[in-house]
This record gives C-alpha cells, structure tokens and sequence, in this order.
C-alpha cells in the first residue's frame, strides 16, 4: 500500500475499503432516480472554482430539488440544513453569490423565494454530467462533508470516465486519473494542502476509493443514492 504525504511531511496510508454507500447498483450502473445532473460546463469554464464555499454547497441543494425546466422552491432553512450550515448569514452570502456569478436568479413569490438555473448549471442532452442523488441530500451526506472536499468530489466526479473497463463488475459509478494535481486544484478552487486532506477525507468516508496496487491518484468515484 502506497502512504500518502500530506503537507507538513506527515504520512497518512489511505483505506482502501470495499463498504460503500448503499443504492449503488453493481457495474456502476445508476438507478433512474431523481438526482441533480450537473454538468461538466461549470467545471471547464472554472465558474465553480470562482464560487464561494456557501455557493458550493447550495447549488446542488437546488439542483436536486428543481424541476426540468431548473426552477426549485425549498424553503431556506431546508436549504441550510442539506449543504451543512446552521448560521444563516453563509446561505445568504451563498446565494448572493450564486446570483452574482450568474449561476441562479431567484424571484419572491409571497413570503417565500422560487429559485431558478441558469444555463451553465443546467444540463442539455449530449453534454457531459456528474449525477447528484436526492438522497444523497436527504441523507445528508452531502452536507457533512468539508468545504474542499464538496469542491473536490464534484471535479473528481465530473473528470472520471463512466464505463471505464477496470470498474466493469464494481460498485463504481466512475473511474479518473489525476495527472496534474495543480489542474485539479484550479478546477476546484482550493489549494495543494486542502486537495491533499480532501482526497484523503473523501476516501475515507467512501465517496472515493484509490487503486491498491497502483499509483494513488488512480481513484473511483462512487454516486451514492
């Protein structure tokens, strides 16, 4: 098993585990649930990089909850609660930024806010995605997750290729290679030191899982549901 260096010269072995989340069919073939299909254009155009933190772990909160034509209304502190914030102060600053990097409008309608996605966080058929389950959301997952590590997954997820023959008859939903970590970094919007504990977090709460017996920047990425 290869160790892997984090910042500061101290070395932690990842786990490699065959628990994963349950929902996932095997040859990672996805269920036809509901899910938020986000797409690739986000990531390539460097618009998730730029968002903040906040920003980040809304957009798929809204995602999951929209409807085809990308309009969602959950209420704010259902919102709060599945992208993993208590003080409200980081949801509006999320949703301003959302708004101001061209992501989402929102309208008032009565007392309450109707949101709506805009092109870049909409999918269109023929474009590449990386599926975000609604009970990934529901379950919470998604909100206990660190802020680079929601940065991450997302890049991981949207870089790995489905189909890919060494995940054939596996419970993966995609498989990557990392070859150039300041990319990823930059596709991220986080730095060296949070990639390193983010990759390493994602492993071991099962969202990702390294090859074994190979370079550990060869990873698989599961899709919970």
């Amino acid at each position: 098993m290869i160790a892997f260096s984090l910042a500061g010269g101290r070395k932690v072995r990842p786990l490699f585990r065959s628990n994963h989340w349950p929902g996932i069919r095997k040859g990672g073939m996805i269920n036809e649930k509901i899910h938020y299909r986000l797409p690739l254009k986000l990531i390539n155009s460097y618009t998730w990089a730029n968002l903040e933190p906040p920003a980040k772990a809304i957009l798929p909160v809204l995602g999951v909850f929209a409807n085809r034509e990308g309009k969602a209304w959950p209420g704010v502190r259902s919102i709060a609660n599945y992208a993993g914030y208590k003080d409200m102060r980081y949801i509006r600053l999320g949703m301003k930024n959302l708004i101001d990097n061209k992501v989402i409008t929102r309208k008032k309608q009565g007392r309450h806010y109707v949101y709506y996605l805009i092109d870049i966080a909409i999918w269109k058929r023929g474009r590449s995605y990386f599926p975000i389950y609604k009970s990934t959301i529901l379950k919470r997952i998604w909100a206990k997750l660190t802020a680079s590590e929601k940065s991450l997954y997302i890049v991981l997820g949207e870089k790995a290729k489905v189909n890919a023959p060494d995940i054939i008859d596996s419970d993966l939903h995609a498989s990557g290679h990392i070859n150039g970590i300041y990319k990823y970094c930059k596709f991220a919007g986080i730095s060296r030191w949070s990639f390193e504990r983010a990759y390493l977090g994602l492993n071991n709460c099962s969202l990702i899982n390294f090859w074994e017996d190979e370079d550990i920047y060869t990873y698989g990425v599961y899709a919970p549901q």
